[in-house]
């Protein structure tokens, strides 16, 4: 394989090549001019994981003479455990190739491959979120769930059933105290949703993940946290690209939730959408018949697969890293019975393995 600082894909008849890419301007440039992008194969991601977590990146480009016209970002994440996949891109539900023409889609991921032969990577994950006419193997292990968002706030609140407008009524009248923060409601965040996670039974990401977010991305992240007098009782964090929010992470505390915490963290949310101008919400991937993805159903939304592909070398089984899976059972058992701080001690020890 060429050595890795080139990376060079090249054939007589064409001048495209394929490099791993350190630009970042002109990375994003091309993204954000390019729109079948997502929020996440921004550059951005790739600093906030790097210094979070110490994963590897590979960013590769094809450069068509002066031009990107296709790019893949690519996070090799190296465990005992878990296997040594490149993800495009973990943490998230969106990523993976994006393409000018079949052409280039088809040499970058020929070039994902050859990358992942040369450092002994166990598989290759690409979280497309769309449908891809791409030979590897489609997993479509969650769904999304989306609210395409009328114009007026009238027009949400005529479209949701009479119990869920009872349930935001109900909510109202507890009085939550509405706060909307970046990086400085890092901490009230953050205690909401370690504890949320240990007691589902799910090592937890470190608080510096959630910090690099909001400094990153400071004009596109927002916290929402609902107060209960002191308490912070509910709370998400919010990401905002071109027309839509995306809700990739929200927790509320369970006694809480009798007052409806979590259903006024959503209305709250959809509200403040429509008066900033926004088309949609994507309320993130859940399990199709699952509670969440009940819950999030009775809000209009609309499920979308999330379309993740997978290359294995020859003869190696699809891995099965899903909460899902019974050999994990045991272990999400154990999990929950842990003291909170040994959790959030531990969990992020864990989860940087876990794409």
């Amino acid at each position: 394989m060429q050595n890795l600082q080139t990376l060079a894909a090249e054939s007589s008849k064409t001048a495209l090549s394929v490099q791993i890419w350190n630009d970042p301007d002109s990375w994003d440039d091309y993204v954000n001019s390019n729109p079948a992008s997502s929020n996440y194969h921004r550059w951005g991601w790739r600093d906030a994981i790097q210094a979070t977590f110490g994963h590897e990146a590979y960013y590769l480009a094809a450069v068509n003479g002066q031009r990107l016209t296709g790019v893949l970002p690519l996070i090799h994440i190296k465990s005992r455990v878990f296997g040594s996949p490149l993800v495009s891109l973990p943490f998230f539900s969106y990523g993976g190739v994006l393409a000018d023409d079949p052409e280039t889609r088809e040499r970058l991921l020929s070039q994902a491959v050859d990358l992942a032969r040369y450092l002994s990577a166990s598989h290759i994950e690409l979280r497309q979120g769309h449908p891809q006419a791409i030979s590897w193997t489609d997993t479509t292990p969650k769904v999304t769930m989306e609210v395409f968002l009328p114009r007026l706030q009238e027009a949400l609140w005529a479209s949701l059933s009479s119990g869920m407008r009872n349930k935001i009524r109900n909510a109202k009248r507890n009085e939550f105290r509405i706060d909307w923060g970046g990086v400085n409601a890092v901490p009230s965040f953050y205690k909401v949703f370690s504890a949320n996670m240990r007691n589902l039974g799910t090592p937890v990401y470190p608080r510096r993940w959630f910090s690099q977010i909001c400094e990153r991305f400071p004009t596109e992240t927002r916290i929402l946290t609902l107060w209960d007098g002191k308490e912070a009782v509910a709370s998400g964090l919010i990401t905002c690209y071109r027309n839509a929010l995306e809700l990739p992470w929200s927790a509320t505390v369970s006694a809480s939730r009798k007052k409806y915490s979590a259903v006024f963290l959503y209305w709250v949310l959809l509200e403040w959408a429509i008066e900033n101008g926004y088309h949609k919400v994507d309320f993130g991937r859940c399990t199709k018949g699952s509670g969440v993805y009940e819950f999030k159903r009775h809000w209009g939304s609309q499920e979308r697969p999330l379309h993740w592909y997978d290359w294995l070398p020859a003869g190696k089984p699809i891995p099965e890293l899903r909460p899902e899976n019974p050999r994990y059972r045991v272990a999400t058992k154990f999990w929950k019975r842990l003291p909170l701080p040994i959790a959030n001690l531990v969990g992020p020890r864990i989860v940087r393995s876990i794409p």
